[in-house]
């Protein structure tokens, strides 16, 4: 599905996310900085207000990408917070840099899919 972004900034703004999202998914894959978590949790949210409830073909072609990121983010949320301690363990950090490479997989279909790439 090739997208016009002609004067659609709401679009544009929802691929700028994606773009972040990629982003500090990558980063957070390459440094392990936990840290970024936050600023991965507001361009979700971000995206998901963006997305939710549209009828555009151009969000509704991507829901089970875009639900693929929501739901391995909170997977991520809830192996954090369910960590005992201040450091993750070793079953945590295997759980989390599988959600996170998830979430990777998930903003480069559905970029391909619109077809940026």
């Amino acid at each position: 599905m090739a997208t016009d972004l002609v004067g659609n900034t709401k679009l544009q703004r929802f691929i700028e996310l994606l773009a972040e999202l990629n982003h500090e998914t990558a980063e957070v894959l390459k440094s392990g900085r936990t840290v970024m978590f936050e600023r991965m949790n507001k361009t979700i949210e971000e995206m998901y207000s963006i997305q939710q409830n549209s009828t555009e073909d151009a969000y509704t072609a991507i829901e089970e990408d875009a639900q693929a990121i929501y739901k391995n983010f909170d997977a991520i949320a809830m192996m954090m917070n369910s960590n005992e301690g201040n450091v993750a363990d070793f079953a945590t950090n295997v759980a989390v840099k599988k959600f996170l490479h998830n979430i990777f997989d998930a903003t480069v279909r559905i970029v391909t899919a619109y077809g940026l790439v």
